[in-house]
């Protein structure tokens, strides 16, 4: 009887083992604490209303985030170091929008806003390419002394491609796409062009835990590998990094250069950065003319090509193709 009760013990304990085994293998651990919040579209509205203030030569509040609504700036460490308070000193700034024809009358019309700030990132056009290099040294300004404040400085040797998949691009939404993988290489290209320095090494930042089911964080996984199976046989190091999101985007902000696959979130830290910003356009086609300097067109792989987002090795092999 004992020696009964001691192997139904033994398989329970086995079946335990078997089942924890196979739930660490199958959960998305995150070994970090990322901020609850869209950084990129909450920055996108933070600095386009700075903006609208300093048309109007008024002084500039805010408050409350946009993506959360019940919570304040106050209660995420980083944006708790941005000002929620700037009075008017923009004379400059004022009078470099004066000087390109935006004005208070005619500023949303001119950026085509539909989300009040939220998309303003998107530089379909010459006159948000216009504002935002208005902005740009006061932009770089603040979010640096965020940085600093928050203890976020990095010190950042190699470029960085910000490799965007989890929503991207299975929602197929406009602008949500993956890219031919010659955009990287040209865009490698000309960064060493404008740096006259030789790449040697490229981290990837790929971080797949954003807004996707398990199946898409696995087919992004892939097109990570499979891009950086790419970069390495064209003769760089890359490494895929992925740290919390407000690491991420700091370092991004420090970095020598940066490759966006087309976000908020990218937008906000390279254009403003330290370094180069190259970007892959919307689904606007070729309207900024003035963007040709931080923008290659013609590589978004289009929806409809593609049957399956999660048919990896179909997509893969378009992927090669530009």
């Amino acid at each position: 009887m004992k020696l009964k009760i001691v192997v139904v013990l033994l398989v329970l304990l086995l079946l335990l083992c078997i089942m924890a085994v196979f739930f660490l293998q199958n959960r998305t651990v995150e070994t970090f604490d990322n901020i609850k919040v869209d950084i990129g579209n909450e920055l996108s509205y933070y600095f386009y209303h700075l903006g609208l203030c300093i048309l109007q030569k008024k002084d500039f509040e805010y408050n409350n985030l946009v993506t959360n609504k019940n919570s304040t700036m106050q209660e995420h460490f980083f944006f708790n170091a941005l000002p929620t308070y700037i009075k008017y000193e923009f004379d400059t700034i004022h009078d470099c929008f004066i000087k390109n024809g935006l004005s208070n009358e005619n500023i949303h019309e001119k950026m085509g806003l539909i989300f009040d700030g939220l998309t303003a990132f998107e530089l379909f056009n010459n006159d948000r390419y216009l504002f935002w290099n208005c902005m740009k040294p006061l932009v770089h300004k603040i979010l640096d002394d965020g940085f600093q404040k928050s203890k976020l400085t990095k010190d950042i040797e190699n470029p960085i491609i910000h490799f965007r998949c989890a929503d991207t691009p299975f929602l197929r939404y406009s602008g949500y796409h993956l890219q031919y993988y010659s955009f990287f290489k040209e865009a490698l290209e000309n960064i060493a062009k404008k740096t006259k320095k030789q790449i040697n090494k490229v981290d990837l930042m790929s971080c797949v835990s954003h807004k996707s089911n398990e199946t898409e964080k696995q087919s992004c996984s892939t097109y990570a590998n499979s891009l950086q199976e790419y970069l390495n046989n064209n003769g760089y190091q890359t490494e895929i990094i992925c740290n919390s999101n407000i690491d991420d985007f700091a370092a991004m902000f420090y970095a020598p250069a940066v490759i966006s696959t087309w976000s908020s979130f990218s937008f906000i830290s390279g254009f403003f950065g330290n370094g180069i910003y190259i970007s892959t356009e919307g689904d606007k086609g070729k309207l900024c003319s003035m963007c040709e300097d931080v923008t290659l067109y013609g590589y978004n792989l289009p929806h409809e090509l593609v049957t399956d987002y999660n048919n990896t090795d179909d997509v893969v092999k378009l992927l090669y193709k530009s």
